[in-house]
């Protein structure tokens, strides 16, 4: 029985959807590639900011009391052009709309942190055809 591998791509790999086509490629290249853990969409460019930037930079305006409308735009413009590109089925907006409210409940910035891994998993493992697993569900962290 062969290994399977379990391949990690990184935020500029990640970065918009001819980027992800490509990550499809190297996967479909070995059959050994058959876990896949993604991070946040990255720079698409120099000027662009990473998407987990802009989560935090949201969750330290909530923390002080300030709106977080205008970084969570870019984020919300980024992912809904980078699902249109790859003809997601994924409801991006729900998906969106659900950060957004509990954005300001979060007392610590790692639910913030950890949203773009969460939504780009929810893309690419439906592009790729494979079974989504929220690391929240697997992960346990103890004190």
């Amino acid at each position: 029985m062969e290994k399977a591998w379990v391949c990690k791509f990184g935020g500029t790999s990640l970065a918009n959807a001819s980027q992800i086509e490509k990550v499809k490629e190297i996967i479909e290249g070995d059959a050994r590639r058959r876990f896949v853990v993604v991070s946040a969409p990255g720079k698409e460019d120099s000027k662009d900011t990473k998407i987990t930037d802009l989560l935090l930079e949201c969750h330290s305006l909530v923390s002080v009391g300030k709106s977080f409308e205008a970084p969570f735009t870019k984020i919300r413009e980024r992912f809904l052009k980078i699902g249109e590109a790859l003809k997601s089925n994924v409801d991006l907006n729900r998906e969106l709309d659900t950060i957004y409210k509990e954005l300001p409940h979060q007392k610590t910035n790692d639910y913030a942190a950890s949203r773009g891994e969460y939504l780009n998993a929810l893309l690419i493992s439906e592009y790729l055809g494979g079974e989504f697993i929220d690391a929240a569900e697997v992960i346990r962290l103890t004190n």
